[in-house]
């Protein structure tokens, strides 16, 4: 019998198909769920990675939907969750989707995770927060999603998680996750947010973190400003988890959603900054968020392989924390 060459490292896929609480369309027609399900379709990312990981379990979040009644609650504060209230269900997706991939950590598998929209990442932030020690993030985005309550222009929540990561908003909500800790705006790099500079995009926008973005990539290139955050990120923290907007690639490569601006990344920049996050840290889990299948026929044949490669550059990163890839550690 021929021997299995393929890394021992494991791996759990978490797809979490909801968007702003529900997993039916949205009002607006985002069908973000659809790219969470054709994303970790088995024949699309599942295939991929298993080609080169001997280890690969996927994992579908469908318990946490709103019809069903919750009660959760900390101390003394017991409520419940009513179906049909947005943040509420949202809460509870959170909460659901950081449980998951705390439970796969525990078992020493490393999180890729496809999940509708960027606010789930409070989630992906909660299943981490049993690292030991100081945990930065890295952040692909067309858009800031930085804005807090008092600067919202429209109030839409899933302009806020970077933020709320940050500790700048919504401090009660975000404790209700289980294992969040805030990341402090010195441990955040923002990479993209190309709609910045579109005359066509959101007119306000506030930013947090480090920028690579289009005025310091025209000053340094792309991988000098890349490397400059990450080398400064790394004075202050050893991990990541890294998150990554569909919409931060060039519209010429993917529009991967009706809210896109052009001037994004291609594929390869995003590959070689996996791989040079990976030099530097830790990677302790990576989220792909905000894929619409419905806007470009393109888009699992562009996030596949960026899926596959992130896979190889977390492993990578433990591996060299523990000099060997079988390391169970988590």
């Amino acid at each position: 019998m021929a021997e299995d060459t393929r890394i021992p490292q494991p791996l759990s896929l978490i797809a979490h198909p909801y968007v702003m609480g529900t997993r039916s369309p949205h009002p607006f027609n985002f069908r973000f769920g659809d790219g969470t399900r054709a994303l970790f379709a088995e024949d699309q990312a599942p295939k991929a990675v298993r080609s080169v990981f001997n280890d690969v379990e996927v994992k579908f979040i469908e318990d946490a939907d709103e019809p069903r009644e919750q009660r959760m609650g900390t101390g003394n504060d017991t409520y419940f969750l009513y179906a049909g209230d947005q943040m509420a269900r949202t809460l509870l997706q959170n909460i659901r989707l950081a449980e998951v991939v705390a439970e796969a950590r525990g078992r020493g598998r490393i999180p890729i995770a496809s999940i509708g929209i960027c606010s789930s990442a409070l989630g992906m932030v909660g299943g981490i927060g049993d690292a030991q020690g100081s945990i930065g993030m890295v952040w692909f985005d067309c858009h800031t999603d930085a804005h807090t309550p008092e600067t919202s222009p429209n109030g839409f929540f899933d302009g806020m998680p970077v933020s709320i990561i940050a500790g700048q908003c919504w401090e009660n909500y975000r404790r209700k996750i289980p294992g969040f800790r805030e990341i402090p705006e010195d441990r955040i790099v923002s990479v993209g947010l190309q709609s910045l500079f579109d005359s066509h995009g959101p007119t306000q926008q506030r930013t947090v973190g480090t920028l690579v973005h289009k005025p310091t990539i025209e000053a340094l290139g792309f991988q000098g400003a890349m490397i400059n955050a990450l080398d400064d990120l790394r004075k202050r923290c050893d991990q990541v988890y890294v998150h990554i907007d569909a919409d931060v690639l060039d519209t010429s490569v993917l529009s991967a959603s009706a809210l896109v601006s052009s001037g994004g990344l291609a594929p390869g920049e995003v590959a070689h900054s996996l791989d040079w996050i990976a030099e530097r840290f830790e990677i302790l889990a990576v989220a792909f968020s905000a894929f619409d299948p419905h806007a470009d026929p393109r888009g699992c044949g562009v996030l596949v392989p960026l899926v596959r490669h992130a896979a190889l550059a977390a492993a990578k990163s433990r591996a060299s924390r523990t000099s060997a890839w079988g390391s169970d550690r988590g």
